[in-house]
């Protein structure tokens, strides 16, 4: 778990574990959420605090070489992301401009 204190924009260049979720918990409410990979696998996520599975319904998905999205989390009590991949990308979390 990696958390973002207030004001700060996120966690840069994290190496993933495959098949490992990690949770970023920024300690703001955030509006929208930029998320990066360096494209070697698929990455799932959430952005509401629920947990991400490989390949499920109810996960986002930025596909392998796709590189970046921007997502629109809930707002409540500051923003939970995670991710998960079967593969081990580096990501960049961080909030939106």
């Amino acid at each position: 778990m990696a958390d973002v204190a207030a004001g700060r924009v996120g966690k840069h260049a994290q190496t993933l574990v495959a098949n490992t979720v990690l949770s970023v918990t920024f300690n703001d409410d955030l509006d929208s959420v930029e998320i990066a990979h360096d494209g070697t696998a698929d990455l799932y996520l959430t952005v509401d605090g629920s947990t991400p599975v490989i390949g499920g319904d109810g996960s986002w998905c930025i596909p392998a070489g796709f590189g970046a999205d921007t997502f629109y989390p809930p707002s409540a009590n500051g923003t939970v992301v995670k991710v998960i991949s079967a593969g081990t990308p580096k990501v960049w979390i961080q909030r939106g401009h």
